[in-house]
C-alpha cells in the first residue's frame, strides 16, 4: 500500500494522535481546541489516505484497529519531534515553563539523586513536572529517538552508539552482607567473594546482572542465586540470609543499618562505576533539555 500525505495534510497527525490517546472524538476535539465535526472530517480523510477504518465505535467512544495501533508509534514520534523542534527554537524560561520531562533511571538514582533534583526544581522551576520511570527499557536508542523518555540515567553505555552521554557522578562499589554473617568478618578475599552465594540487581530485558563480566571480568565467576529488581530490593534478601552482593556506597549509607547490613572493600581492581545522563543527539540543542541536564549535574554536585 502506497501512502501519500500532502504537506497541507500534516495537521492530520496531531488529530490522529489525539483520537488514539483519548479514545473518544469529543475528548480529542477538546484537546485540539477544534469542533467535533472538524475531528470527524479529519478522521474521514485519514481513512481515505490509509484505506483503513483506523477506529471503530464502542460504548465509550472509539477503539483503534490493528493498523492504527501499528502506525501510532511513528505518528506519535513525528508529533513529538516536531513539538521539540518548536520548543528548541524558542528560548526556554524555567520560571514560566510548564514542560513535562520524562526520565528513566536505575533504582539507586531514584533514592540518591531524584529527591534532591525535585527539591531543586521546585524552587527554580515551580511549573516544571517530572515523570520518573524505572530503567527497564530493552532498546535505549529507540526509546530515546521516539521520545518515550527525554533522558535516561544509567551506567555508561557499552559499545558503539549514536547516543550522547555525560557522567553525572561516580559511585564507590562495596561488598555487602548481613552483620551476622557466620563466615565474613571485617574484610573479604577474592576467593571468599567468589565462593559465596550472590544476590544481584537484574537487567530484566537481557536476563543478566546490572554489573557483570563486561564491567568487571572477575564477576563472571560469581554464583548468582537471586536476581532482584534493583539495588534496594537486594537489601532485605542479603540482610536476612547468608548471601552477599555489591551495592554503591550511597545505597548503604541510606538504608544499610535498617536492613542489618555491613559493607566491605571490594576485592577487585575496579571499585567504582559511573552513572551517566544519556540522550538522543536530536535533543542536544533543545534549550529546555540542555537546562534539564544542567540541573541534574547541579543536583549531583550537592549529593556526591
Amino acid at each position: 500500500m502506497s501512502v501519500i500525505m500532502k504537506s497541507t495534510e500534516l495537521n492530520l497527525i496531531p488529530i490522529f494522535v489525539a483520537i488514539y490517546e483519548e479514545k473518544n472524538l469529543s475528548k480529542a476535539a477538546i484537546r485540539m481546541n477544534i469542533s467535533q465535526p472538524a475531528v470527524s472530517k479529519a478522521l474521514k480523510r485519514l481513512r481515505e489516505i490509509y484505506d483503513d477504518a483506523l477506529f471503530h465505535r464502542n460504548t465509550t467512544g472509539v477503539e483503534p484497529t490493528v493498523f492504527a495501533s501499528d502506525i501510532y508509534p511513528a505518528m506519535s514520534a513525528a508529533l513529538k519531534n516536531f513539538t521539540s523542534t518548536l520548543s528548541a527554537s524558542r528560548e526556554f524560561d524555567p520560571k514560566t515553563s510548564n514542560r513535562i520531562f520524562s526520565i528513566a533511571v536505575v533504582s539507586t538514582v531514584n533514592y540518591s539523586l531524584i529527591p534532591k533534583l525535585v527539591k531543586q526544581l521546585r524552587s527554580s522551576a515551580p511549573n516544571i513536572s517530572l515523570e520518573i520511570h524505572p530503567q527497564f527499557t530493552e532498546d535505549l536508542e529507540s526509546d530515546l529517538r521516539l521520545q518515550r523518555y527525554d533522558l535516561v540515567i544509567d551506567m555508561a553505555i557499552r559499545g558503539r552508539t549514536i547516543l550522547k552521554s555525560e557522567v553525572v557522578y561516580t559511585e564507590r562499589l562495596r561488598v555487602v552482607c548481613s552483620k551476622d554473617h557466620p563466615r565474613i568478618g571485617d574484610s573479604i578475599s577474592l576467593e571468599q567473594f567468589l565462593s559465596e552465594e550472590h544476590v544481584a540487581a537484574s537487567r530484566w530485558h537481557s536476563r543478566s546482572s546490572l554489573l557483570n563480566a563486561e564491567d568487571i571480568g572477575e564477576l563472571e565467576a560469581r554464583n548468582i542465586v537471586i536476581r532482584a529488581a534493583g539495588a534496594f530490593e537486594m537489601m532485605p534478601i542479603i540482610g536476612s540470609t547468608e548471601m552477599i552482593g555489591m551495592l554503591p556506597q550511597s545505597s548503604i549509607d541510606d538504608l544499610g543499618d535498617y536492613y542489618n547490613l555491613k559493607s566491605l572493600d571490594l576485592p577487585l581492581n575496579r571499585q567504582q562505576h559511573d552513572l551517566c545522563s544519556i540522550w538522543h543527539p536530536s535533543r542536544s540543542n533543545d534549550s529546555g533539555h540542555r537546562w534539564l541536564r544542567q540541573q541534574i549535574q547541579k543536583a549531583a554536585k550537592n549529593v556526591f
